[in-house]
């Protein structure tokens, strides 16, 4: 772990780099001092965002879901068992068996997980039972469905659309 620059943040908040994974719970165990917002950031290519408060406990959302799903379901090497490489039919099939499990693994985050609007209107109560001045939620709802080639750009219009400058 590695604090940010603490004059980045306004009192009380504070911003760490976490390299590799905390243990189980260790969120859980941050928000019983205040809220805590934590994004798990994949390869620059997405991030799941975690906030936790008191009021309204705990719930995620995905920025650049595309980049996550990405890491969540990796393509296959296009070889068949005998090591030798698909071509044709073969290779078409194998492809479209990797577009269909990267849809069923997206239906199933969008069925269970808030995104666009819903994921705006939790992102503005999250903010105000933190005691911040978050964005209208039109505009955190355009943050949270925004694309960027490097996830950490939109991590960082989300924390200044929050009301935690932590640019």
């Amino acid at each position: 772990m590695e604090p940010l620059d603490g004059a980045r943040w306004p009192d009380p908040w504070r911003g760490w780099r976490v390299w590799g994974e905390l243990p189980d719970g260790a969120w859980d165990a941050l928000a019983t001092t205040g809220s805590v917002l934590a994004a798990e950031i994949y390869d620059s290519d997405g991030a799941r965002l975690t906030a936790i408060s008191r009021t309204s406990g705990r719930w995620t959302t995905y920025l650049n879901l595309d980049g996550v799903l990405s890491h969540l379901v990796l393509a296959r090497a296009p070889f068949d068992a005998n090591g030798e490489e698909l071509t044709g039919n073969a290779l078409d099939e194998h492809n479209a068996a990797h577009r269909s499990e990267v849809a069923q693994v997206r239906q199933r985050l969008l069925e269970t997980t808030p995104m666009g609007l819903v994921a705006a209107q939790r992102a503005s109560a999250w903010a105000h039972e933190s005691g911040l001045t978050p964005a209208e939620v039109d505009e955190l709802h355009v943050v949270l469905d925004g694309t960027e080639v490097f996830v950490e750009e939109l991590f960082s219009r989300l924390l200044v659309s929050l009301g935690v400058d932590g640019s």
